[in-house]
């Protein structure tokens, strides 16, 4: 059985882990993201945060982009209704983070011509 002292010895080092865990969490990366350029660095709140190996990219994580939480969270979608079951070849799966690549720079070259209008 165990006394109190050792109970509360053991809330202490949980609270040192957890308090551990949370400041290591939120340190940067320093890494970017290859669409938009924006880093965890930068981030004030969960949105910039870099995310690498992202959808599709699990088992060659070594090739994944890296991308923030927004640019993440849009590829992910445009990956599952692709490749739901998870059976696409990795080439499919590559050719079709081009296509989606292709559309984003898309999007900020629009956004940057209606900017500098």
């Amino acid at each position: 059985m165990i006394d109190a002292y050792t109970k509360a010895a053991i809330r202490e080092l949980h609270q040192q882990i957890d308090l551990l865990y949370k400041k290591a969490k939120q340190r940067p990366t320093g890494m970017t993201c290859d669409i938009c350029g924006m880093g965890d660095f930068q981030a004030k709140h969960a949105l910039l945060k870099v995310k690498t190996p992202v959808a599709g990219y699990e088992k060659r994580d070594h090739l994944s982009p890296t991308l923030c939480f927004r640019h993440a969270g849009g590829w992910a979608h445009s990956h599952n209704v692709f490749n739901p079951l998870g059976l696409r070849h990795p080439t499919e799966v590559d050719l079709h983070f081009a296509r989606y690549l292709a559309i984003q720079l898309k999007k900020e070259c629009k956004n940057e011509e209606t900017e500098s209008d």
